[in-house]
């Protein structure tokens, strides 16, 4: 009996040993209960992740885009040529063949490239389809323009802002650095904008200068809100690009000193071969066209400029012209320029330059590829009053069409601080930049004669004599034999004073000429007595 109850006991203290040992183990998390919340939360947070996930892999694409890409096709199908620029540069290239109909992919495409950049051979290639590409989830897409999906991007605008309250003009005096007063609040001129409609301009700009189109302007496309110094943007790859780039050089105005030269709305590269495409437009060739196919022309002057021109196949074909129409040109020796502006007028088409190439186009298509500039013209206005004037010589004197007078064609955008933003074709641009160097020119000119003192202009001048009697005897002179009817004594504004040795006269500038000779006559008089030979 003792023996059992021992071991009863002896059981009993097991058990309780083992129940404190389990309570010093580690317990597994208990499953929390269901919360429909928390998983919405975490799913959230992945969908973000996921998302920053692909502008990282937007980066790599965009990185392919810039890169130089060779090529060279005849009569060949779409899914050839996106194969082949897939494979050169081990991009992930691909056609999106739920939006493309099968006709568009089976248009032959006929290019040639060299070292041009990967997005400017897929315009190339794409072109006659009438298709476009963009980014999707890391990947080049080729697809079309109505199925290209928007994307939301943010902007600062604070450092703009700054910049642009520094170059805000005083009102009716020259351009100048200063343009706050010691308060910090802008002294007059250009009108400064106010918290509530400071922005207003920029959503402005946007919309008229970016070739896109906009929900509040045109019922459908992009949108703009602003929400303190963060613009937000909802568009598409292409429009955002455009933005950027139009934001980055507006800044960059601002930040130069007033009047400096425009700056073009483009990446540097771009810009590079934009200006190395209109020297070769400059060059002087000798040509000679009679009854010449369309193809025939390109190749001669592709062989006498090293310009690459492409013929835009999808505008000429919307347009009812054929590739094959024959051009003629007198012959002579023309600019490159001229040369294609004479031989395609009466063909009813024209040529722009495009990502560095030339491209020969319809007029209608031709606003596709206009370029952005912004002017700086700070150091032309001295208030807002000579602001419309100025836009105005530039839409009478610079060519056109104009948005604002024809209902089609360029626009311009006043923005404060000085700028204009103006959006043309490359041959008005030519003539805005010659019109704004003979405006600054001629107001160099006018500064100078302003500066030079008139013959009526009163200054002051000092002159000395070799002792004080001189000096008293050279003022009786003066007054006698130098304009005598000038001078305060007879009832004249000018004025001669004596302080020891020296001569203070105060009269016009023609009189001190006078003044110059009768000194200069007096030291070389001669002795008298001297013989005469």
């Amino acid at each position: 009996m003792i023996f059992q109850r021992s071991h009863w006991l002896g059981m009993v203290f097991s058990l309780s040993l083992f129940a404190v040992c389990r309570a010093d183990e580690p317990k597994a998390p208990a499953k929390p209960n269901p919360n429909p919340a928390n998983e919405a939360a975490l799913s959230m947070e992945a969908t973000v992740e996921s998302e920053l996930s692909n502008r990282r892999l937007r980066e790599e694409a965009e990185a392919w885009l810039r890169l130089p890409t060779d090529a060279d096709f005849v009569e060949a199908k779409l899914e050839e040529v996106i194969h082949y620029l897939a494979d050169q540069h081990k991009a992930r290239i691909r056609i999106d063949h739920n939006a493309i109909e099968l006709s568009q992919t089976s248009n032959p495409i006929t290019l040639s490239a060299s070292g041009r950049p990967l997005s400017h051979v897929l315009n190339l290639a794409i072109q006659a389809a009438d298709l476009a590409w963009t980014i999707r989830q890391g990947d080049i897409v080729v697809t079309t323009i109505q199925t290209i999906p928007r994307e939301t991007r943010v902007y600062r605008l604070g450092r703009l802002r700054q910049l642009e309250s520094k170059r805000l003009l005083p009102q009716g005096s020259a351009t100048s650095a200063g343009m706050l007063s010691p308060n910090g609040h802008p002294s007059g001129g250009f009108s400064v904008p106010t918290p509530s409609d400071e922005p207003h301009h920029i959503v402005r700009v946007l919309q008229e200068e970016i070739d896109a189109p906009w929900r509040d302007v045109d019922g459908e496309g992009g949108t703009l809100s602003l929400f303190g110094e963060m613009l937000v943007v909802r568009h598409t790859y292409h429009a955002h690009e455009q933005i950027g780039d139009l934001l980055k050089a507006v800044e960059a105005a601002l930040a130069r000193e007033p009047g400096s030269p425009s700056l073009l709305v483009m990446p540097p590269v771009e810009a590079q071969r934009f200006l190395a495409a209109q020297k070769g437009l400059r060059r002087e060739l000798k040509l000679k066209l009679m009854l010449t196919p369309l193809n025939e022309f390109v190749k001669t002057l592709v062989t006498q400029t090293d310009l690459e021109i492409v013929v835009d196949h999808a505008a000429l074909a919307s347009a009812n012209i054929s590739e094959s129409i024959e051009l003629s040109l007198l012959e002579g020796q023309y600019p490159a320029h001229q040369a294609l502006q004479i031989a395609l007028k009466p063909a009813a088409l024209i040529a722009v330059i495009d990502e560095g190439a030339i491209r020969i186009t319809t007029p209608e298509r031709a606003e596709k590829f206009y370029l952005t500039v912004v002017y700086d013209i700070a150091d032309l206005v001295r208030s807002e009053e000579d602001v419309q004037p100025l836009i105005q010589l530039f839409q009478e004197s610079a060519g056109g069409p104009w948005n604002d007078t024809d209902g089609e064609g360029g626009t311009l955008t006043e923005l404060p601080g000085g700028l204009f933003v103006i959006r043309q074709s490359d041959s008005v641009h030519t003539q805005i930049a010659l019109l704004l160097h003979e405006l600054r020119q001629a107001k160099k000119e006018s500064l100078k004669d302003n500066a030079k003192p008139a013959a009526n202009d009163v200054e002051k001048r000092f002159y000395k004599a070799k002792s004080k009697d001189e000096a008293e005897a050279l003022e009786r002179l003066i007054l006698i034999f130098v304009a005598p009817n000038t001078w305060d004594v007879s009832g004249g504004k000018g004025l001669l004073r004596i302080a020891e040795d020296r001569l203070i006269i105060q009269q016009t500038k023609a009189v001190h000429d006078q003044i110059d000779n009768f000194l200069r006559d007096y030291q070389q008089a001669k002795p008298i007595g001297t013989a005469i030979k």
